[in-house]
């Protein structure tokens, strides 16, 4: 009886959470709010980790994140590497690419799971920021309040994903990429 109890009242708990606050935390992710904006704007106070948990299981459920690209065992992604100090060059490439292939089909990988890794344990906030030091505060917040995996993901081309993923694409040691899924293409810089 005691489990029934227990199941019932984690049933009740999450529909008043999504009657409060889901449908916010969910409007609020396609908006590009990082964690620590998403738990300032609710009206409903909610816990830190249950909009956490919430944002990071719609960004799945959406396809705003990846645990593997569409298609990527079957095809192979035609390699394109184009010059960092070029930037002008490069971010017209990326901008003509992202239009030819529809917003919805491009997506920058994310290695933030994998290098959060230190020898086995995890990196702390203040590491992580000192890392992603070329990115801006806000930058920081978005990427630091997404509980990434221990693998590398892959994030939808978002306007928030914009303009992180280029300077993401300019730091060749993340070795993070651009994927276009229409024209099976993958950009990298060098």
């Amino acid at each position: 009886m005691e489990g029934r109890q227990k199941y019932f009242e984690e049933a009740l708990s999450d529909f008043v959470h999504d009657a409060a606050s889901g449908g916010a935390i969910r409007h609020l992710v396609d908006l590009g709010y990082s964690l620590e904006q998403m738990v300032q704007a609710l009206s409903y106070p909610t816990p830190r980790e249950r909009v956490q948990r919430t944002a990071y299981r719609y960004m799945l459920e959406s396809g705003m994140l990846l645990r593997v690209l569409p298609g990527a065992k079957e095809d192979s992604f035609v390699l394109i590497s184009l010059q960092a100090r070029d930037r002008e060059r490069l971010f017209l490439y990326l901008q003509e690419k992202s239009r030819e292939n529809g917003q919805e089909n491009v997506y920058v990988s994310c290695p933030f799971g994998v290098m959060s890794r230190q020898q086995n344990e995890r990196m702390t906030e203040t590491q992580m920021r000192a890392y992603l030091s070329f990115l801006n505060k806000r930058e920081q917040d978005y990427i630091l309040g997404i509980p990434w995996e221990d693998r590398v993901m892959y994030h939808r081309l978002t306007s928030r994903m914009r303009e992180i993923g280029r300077k993401l694409l300019l730091q060749p040691e993340l070795e993070c990429s651009y994927y276009f899924l229409k024209t099976r293409e993958m950009i990298t810089a060098k």
